[in-house]
């Protein structure tokens, strides 16, 4: 007499046909995970523990990509008898999504290995300082019509010190969770349906892998932006604007693979033209002695998230800069961020343009003045609140972003909110 029996382990369905005496003759086991595009869902035959075929189904994966992996894929599992295959190169996601069906189709878990360090920038160049440094930034679009790019620079004279880099980009609000701060508050009502604001360092591990799916990419977003930030340490800003020139820049830089080098190289020398424009803090030492870091924050209410850089050496804050994202009305004369005339767009709601306050200041003050009676400007307002903390202690801008009246103490603020500027520049200090 045959018996049939149903199982339910781990999300996967085994249907096992058991022979008189007891030995395992077939058995059909399905296991699904999450791919690149949706569910990744094998279904394997397996007989006296041996797996003889294996289908898998991903129609949701990329056609060009992960599609065409999925039959070099199927042979893997059956020749690997499990789920310890090599993958396919340039579907990394599908691959592993593959990998972690199979495991639950058997009843275990995938777990994926941590990878060895990859190589990426060499040392930057060490540069002897005294003098006057300074402090800029600039909002570009240094890679496509999707995104757009933050940077900042710090120089002494025309030698850039330390630069920074990051860039925006709407994705699936579904798929990211490492979206900008407020994107589920207020902020989150300029976004047009199913789509959030991302910081690419934030979303490091999810766009990384879009590239290697889509690219083949063997070198991480952020270690590609922190190659390209090494590189232009110690030089002038014309060397910087001479090398972006090339067409072979990807090439001049250590550790980056990125085919917009040269666009990401001219966004940090004209955040670094900029920085000539700003106060100078006194400083003398080596360039390995600072650290420029930034952070997104919450300083002023949910319709907006704050961006704050700090320059640092030890717990000295030498310079800072603050500005903030905000959706605006479109069509009533403000400038949005870059691309926002292109696909960028596309992750608006309709009627909204997002807009960088210190851009939008004319419009963005005369809202403040309207409102609330305010005399000064909004870029005035960072400008004293920047101003203010430079030169202050780690210890001492934390104090002052304790205190109550810390609007009363900065010297040409007007910001009821300004210990919280003060706290996120603290924050990106302490990063």
């Amino acid at each position: 007499m045959k018996k049939t029996v149903g199982l339910l382990l781990c999300g996967a369905m085994v249907l096992t046909l058991t022979a008189c005496g007891g030995k395992t003759a077939a058995e059909t086991l399905t296991g699904t995970a999450q791919g690149y595009g949706g569910d990744v869902s094998v279904t394997l035959a397996r007989e006296n523990g041996k797996i003889t075929a294996c289908s898998i189904k991903g129609d949701k994966e990329t056609p060009e990509v992960g599609g065409k992996a999925l039959a070099e894929l199927e042979k893997q599992v059956v020749a690997a008898n499990g789920f310890d295959i090599d993958g396919v190169s340039g579907a990394t996601v599908t691959s592993k999504a593959v990998k972690s069906a199979v495991a639950a189709a058997l009843g275990e878990t995938y777990t994926e290995p941590t990878p060895a360090p990859q190589e990426t920038a060499a040392p930057p160049q060490k540069v002897e300082l005294e003098g006057g440094l300074q402090l800029g930034m600039a909002y570009t679009a240094a890679h496509g019509t999707k995104s757009f790019t933050e940077t900042y620079a710090a120089v002494r004279g025309d030698v850039i010190a330390a630069a920074f880099l990051d860039e925006f980009q709407f994705v699936d609000a579904a798929a990211v969770r490492e979206v900008v701060p407020n994107s589920d508050r207020e902020f989150g009502e300029g976004y047009a349906e199913g789509k959030a604001l991302a910081s690419k360092r934030a979303m490091a591990d999810y766009y990384s892998e879009t590239m290697a799916e889509k690219a083949g990419s063997t070198v991480r977003i952020d270690d590609n932006f922190n190659a390209i930030q090494t590189f232009t340490i110690g030089k002038t800003i014309a060397e910087v604007e001479e090398i972006a020139g090339r067409e072979n820049a990807a090439d001049a830089v250590s550790g980056a693979t990125l085919a917009d080098t040269a666009g990401y190289l001219k966004a940090i020398a004209q955040a670094a033209r900029n920085a000539q424009e700003t106060q100078a803090a006194e400083f003398t030492g080596s360039s390995d002695e600072l650290k420029l870091s930034v952070v997104y924050g919450s300083a002023n209410g949910e319709n907006c998230f704050t961006a704050a850089a700090a320059l640092t050496r030890g717990e000295e804050i030498l310079l800072s800069y603050v500005d903030e994202f905000q959706f605006l009305d479109a069509g009533k004369g403000v400038v949005g961020v870059p691309n926002s005339d292109s696909d960028l767009a596309s992750g608006y709601a309709e009627g909204k343009v997002l807009c960088s306050k210190r851009m939008a200041a004319d419009y963005y003050s005369a809202i403040m003045a309207d409102y609330a009676g305010s005399t000064v400007s909004i870029d005035k307002n960072f400008d004293a609140i920047q101003e203010h903390v430079n030169g202050m202690t780690v210890v001492q801008a934390e104090e002052l972003s304790a205190r109550e009246d810390a609007v009363d103490a900065v010297s040409g603020a007007t910001l009821v909110n300004t210990a919280k500027y003060v706290a996120a520049i603290v924050e990106a200090a302490k990063k």
